[in-house]
């Protein structure tokens, strides 16, 4: 328990330093996605491609969830909408020690900023994303949960004072189960020309329990084409059913041809490209 509360602790103060790094003129920025639970407005831009390679591990009292790999394509179309589609390989480690592997949930989604871009003051998007199984054993087995699930969620950046937060709410629709409510705040800063800190606290709400976790990590950009992703968090608070959870996600993000720059005016040159995620 101890141990628990001090992972907790370290937690939150990444999250405050981030915030203050944030709040640096020249340095703030304000992503989600990879590796946070929490995504964003950002979109690859038009003919761009992010792909994200990654481990994932997820624990609780009850179960080890790993996701490797977790494949995860977007596709740029124009310079406001992302085409996804993710597809994870799992391994399931239940209770009693005995492991299980499968097919993961597949995502589809399709991402719709219809207000601002990436350096204004506001930029707000819709997320609408499918996840379906691709494997009728894995639900056999107890990899993957049957039935389908929509989560419509919507996301929003907002920059004031040098200071850029973003925030996504987002309902849950699942055809097996009760409907549940997701939300997250985040925010990153660049200590380095080519490392960010990142921090976010996310949370879920199922019927009358809700669930928080915060996460922090960072993102090193190793080429102009090449990220690497980390991440580790535990939970502030536990859903009645869960118990405490570890969050853990290390991968890479390719960026092809390279990263799409939005420029804030039109004739304006392009700024070098920032480490990005949508």
């Amino acid at each position: 328990m101890v141990t628990l509360c001090l992972v907790t602790r370290r937690l939150l103060r990444v999250l405050v330093a981030t915030l203050v790094t944030a709040c640096l003129p020249a340095l703030a920025v304000a992503q989600g996605g990879p590796p946070l639970i929490t995504d964003d407005p950002d979109t690859p831009g038009p003919g761009y491609w992010e792909i994200n390679i990654a481990v994932l591990t997820e624990k609780t009292h009850a179960q080890k969830h790993v996701e490797v790999p977790r494949v995860d394509l977007n596709y740029g179309v124009g310079r406001r909408i992302q085409l996804k589609f993710e597809m994870p390989w799992v391994a399931l480690q239940h209770e009693e020690q005995r492991t299980e592997t499968g097919a993961g949930k597949a995502t589809v989604g399709v991402k719709w900023r219809f207000i601002g871009q990436e350096g204004e003051r506001i930029a707000w998007s819709i997320y609408p994303q499918l996840d379906f199984n691709m494997a009728h054993s894995s639900v056999t087995r107890g990899i993957a949960e049957e039935g389908r699930q929509l989560l419509l969620p919507t996301e929003i950046t907002v920059e004031m004072f040098h200071l850029e937060i973003n925030g996504e709410v987002g309902r849950n629709l699942v055809e097996n189960g009760p409907d549940t409510w997701i939300f997250g705040v985040s925010t990153e800063g660049h200590v380095l020309p080519r490392l960010e800190l990142l921090a976010e606290l996310h949370g879920e709400r199922v019927t009358d329990s809700t669930g928080l976790i915060t996460v922090g990590g960072g993102r090193l950009k190793l080429t102009s084409k090449m990220i690497l992703l980390m991440a580790i968090g535990h939970s502030v608070r536990s859903q009645l059913d869960e118990g405490p959870r570890t969050y853990a996600y290390a991968g890479l993000q390719l960026n092809l041809p390279r990263q799409f720059t939005f420029e804030r005016d039109v004739g304006r040159r392009p700024a070098a490209p920032e480490i990005r995620r949508r």
